[in-house]
């Protein structure tokens, strides 16, 4: 896939631009923030803004999901064959996948279907494989004593992707939260919020119970600060500025102390040294390290040591 309609996919877009929660959509009409493609500002679809109400809906639904579905509790091995049916699906669906990403993004469509929905595949499959890896460990004690630990899910994780990589940055953090046993609500970014919504379906398709993987929608100021600072959120995951980490670190500390896993941007040294034969295809490779996808990466070389 080479090219693709841009208006055909706005289109599409504006039929389901809600949240999913609980295996359904949920579109409302309060509030609604508008989505601008980055090639030229024109805005071409709007994402509503979930407030605290609708982030608590969400998490309720995860909350209930994981209690009552058997997720967690399932065999490992079957949450494995269920990860690896959504990766598979991932995969089958790039002629639907790849045009979102590619529209919400500004990432060429021909890169998309050849990394893009190929690695968030991978992604889920490579932590599927971990499902049946994540155990305990007997430890060491007296001859008539019994020591161990045992890896149990968080419950309800909170995770918050970037606007780089939407799919691919997405599936790193509901990934390794499924894999384990955990729920999990997802926050897009409002900049490229529906990729990440056809991703749901698939889940559901996949055969992962309604509630245990939800997508809501709307800003860091408003959702996203909602969704680290919920009570029945047991951790939360972030990619993005430095800025909004420090927030988001802030938040969980004044709502109640939990595990928060951030990744933040860098500024990632190139160093090159006296000896480096080639120089002219040295500094063919560090311009691409720093101008790739746009420099919108987080290892973007964009320090350089001679």
């Amino acid at each position: 896939m080479d090219q693709f309609d841009p208006a055909a996919v706005a289109a599409s877009v504006a039929e389901k631009a809600g949240h999913f929660i609980g295996g359904e959509w949920v579109v409302e009409g309060a509030a609604h923030i508008g989505v601008a493609r980055p090639s030229d500002g024109v805005v071409y679809a709007s994402a509503p803004l979930g407030d605290a109400q609708r982030v608590d809906h969400a998490v309720d639904n995860a909350k209930r999901a994981f209690r009552t579905s058997g997720w967690p509790r399932m065999a490992p091995r079957e949450r494995a064959r269920i990860l690896r049916r959504f990766a598979d699906l991932i995969s089958a669906d790039t002629a639907t996948l790849a045009p979102l990403e590619a529209l919400g993004s500004t990432r060429p469509v021909r890169d998309v279907c050849a990394w893009d929905v190929p690695f968030t595949a991978e992604g889920i499959r490579f932590y599927a494989e971990f499902a049946d890896k994540l155990g305990g460990e007997v430890v060491a004690t007296d001859h008539d004593h019994l020591g161990m630990t045992i890896a149990e899910p968080y419950g309800v994780v909170g995770a918050i992707a970037p606007w780089n990589f939407p799919l691919v940055m997405a599936s790193w953090k509901i990934g390794p939260a499924l894999a384990a046993g955990n729920a999990v609500v997802l926050k897009p970014s409002e900049m490229t919020p529906f990729s990440v919504l056809r991703l749901a379906e698939l889940a559901i398709e996949a055969g992962i119970p309604p509630g245990i993987f939800n997508v809501v929608q709307g800003d860091g100021a408003t959702t996203g600060d909602a969704l680290v600072r919920h009570p029945d959120i047991a951790k939360v995951t972030f990619t993005g500025s430095t800025r909004a980490g420090s927030a988001i670190m802030a938040a969980c500390a004044q709502s109640g102390t939990k595990p928060v896993t951030l990744e933040l941007g860098g500024k990632s040294p190139q160093i090159v040294f006296a000896d480096a034969p080639k120089l002219d295809e040295v500094a063919r490779r560090i311009a691409g390290a720093l101008a790739v996808n746009a420099g919108q990466v987080c290892v973007a070389g964009s320090r350089l040591l001679v």
